[in-house]
């Protein structure tokens, strides 16, 4: 009754709401009907992204104009920065007892074959690359253990980044640090394309190194950007509803994430896909 009754916690709370309603709705539709109908489910993802914004800003511009189009803007961040998780799928090997030989080395591949024509081991599936196949071309089979320390240098590159920001950059303004920060993401992202085409073997740079050394950069950049909004939200959360405020902002910012991911599918569909096992228009 408090919450409805104060118009500050109520445009809040019905944003909050609506922003709820909205991303369980999306999960929803992708989960049911995005394979069966995905060229209709990315219309309607990509408006429904356009609808929330508008509403969300119609609803927030109610308490502060600034604060409706900083919120606007913490979901557009990660809305425009389409991703997939291709390349991971790309590069990652299978697990050890997964029917997906792709990874295996020859001398293991030979072991399987031995096996299939004694009778001990089960043939591979049907519509399976062959034994051996990604290994054979230098494709990365990066192992899960190496996806594993990825994941903890990324959680430590957060702390370099907030003592980066900290140290060096308090002083600079906030467009400046978006602007050159975003430049240098834009960038690194770049690389990928190196990764790709295997360049990095070239120049004598292992996938282990490469990713590893990418992933550092990413999460230093990615922080030194994200630093100074979180003090400028912050500061712009009105009095009574900070913590719901900033709540709402943090939720804006990982469902934006979540939302660039769903419109990175539709770009890969768009562009004519990128399909398991083998990849093949990857390159392009």
């Amino acid at each position: 009754g408090e919450v409805w009754s104060h118009p500050t916690k109520k445009v809040v709370a019905a944003s909050a709401a609506l922003v709820g309603l909205y991303s369980i709705s999306l999960g929803v539709l992708q989960l049911t009907v995005g394979r069966s109908h995905s060229e209709l489910v990315d219309s309607l993802t990509l408006g429904g992204n356009f609808g929330l914004t508008t509403l969300l800003y119609l609803l927030l511009r109610r308490v502060d104009d600034c604060l409706a189009r900083a919120a606007v803007f913490t979901f557009l961040s990660g809305v425009l920065q389409p991703y997939s998780s291709v390349l991971f799928e790309w590069a990652h090997a299978p697990a050890a007892d997964s029917a997906d030989l792709r990874c295996r080395s020859a001398a293991a591949c030979a072991a399987l074959d031995a096996a299939v024509a004694n009778g001990t081991a089960p043939p591979p599936p049907d519509g399976s690359l062959p034994c051996g196949w990604a290994a054979a071309q230098q494709l990365p089979c990066l192992s899960p253990i190496v996806y594993t320390w990825v994941g903890v240098v990324s959680s430590a590159t957060l702390a370099g980044g907030t003592a980066l920001y900290a140290t060096y950059f308090q002083t600079w303004s906030y467009r400046s640090i978006l602007a050159t920060s975003q430049a240098a993401l834009f960038l690194i992202n770049l690389l990928d394309n190196v990764f790709v085409a295997r360049l990095n073997l070239r120049f004598g740079v292992s996938d282990v190194a490469f990713i590893f050394g990418d992933e550092v950069l990413v999460g230093v950049l990615s922080r030194l950007q994200a630093m100074p909004f979180l003090i400028y939200a912050a500061k712009l959360c009105p009095p009574s509803v900070e913590a719901s405020m900033f709540a709402l902002f943090m939720g804006l910012s990982n469902f934006g994430s979540a939302a660039g991911q769903y419109v990175g599918s539709a770009l890969l569909r768009f562009f004519g896909g990128v399909e398991a096992p083998a990849f093949e228009r990857l390159g392009a």
